[in-house]
């Protein structure tokens, strides 16, 4: 198990870093560009921040899920019409109060996901369990380290997105 346990800490780690790193980047949006939309994109540049945020928000139901059912087949976990609502608040954009509340959001959400995979013992931590993602769904085996992974990933997606949009915004002014 000392192998697993290395890996585990190092994921955990990984998910750390790439908070900060989103956080670094996310800093650099001044608050006059926060409802800036590209023609054409889905999120407003302070919308990343909400869209970063329900991503967390489902991937922490499905690890509580995975934990919480004792590794037996998650079905979707969302309620319905919430990603919507999500995506309608992305695409609106932030504004400086908003940023606050969305961070402290975050902070709020990435520290329980942290906490329950901290927690996890190593002989769960790669175990692979059937969850249903969306109504009509075939189950697609994920673990926790899957789901850490993935979040950490996510938040590297935006962390490279972040400033081209603030460079498309400055191109506007």
């Amino acid at each position: 198990m000392y192998v697993s346990a290395v890996v585990k800490d190092a994921a955990i780690a990984d998910f750390e870093a790439a908070r900060k790193e989103w956080e670094t980047a996310f800093a650099q949006v001044p608050d006059e560009a926060l409802a800036y939309l590209k023609p054409g994109d889905d999120y407003a540049l302070g919308g990343l921040q909400v869209h970063v945020n329900w991503v967390l928000v489902h991937y922490r139901r499905v690890l509580d899920g995975l934990i919480d059912r004792e590794f037996t087949q998650l079905p979707p976990l969302d309620p319905p019409g919430e990603n919507d609502e999500f995506n309608r608040q992305a695409k609106a954009g932030l504004t400086r109060e908003g940023r606050r509340e969305a961070l402290a959001d975050m902070a709020s959400v990435h520290r329980a996901l942290l906490d329950d995979a901290t927690d996890l013992p190593e002989d769960n931590w790669s175990r692979k369990t059937p969850v249903v993602y969306g109504a009509g769904q075939d189950p697609y085996p994920t673990s926790p380290e899957d789901v850490i992974g993935w979040l950490a990933d996510h938040y590297r997606e935006h962390v490279q997105q972040c400033p081209e949009l603030v460079a498309d915004w400055r191109q506007t002014l």
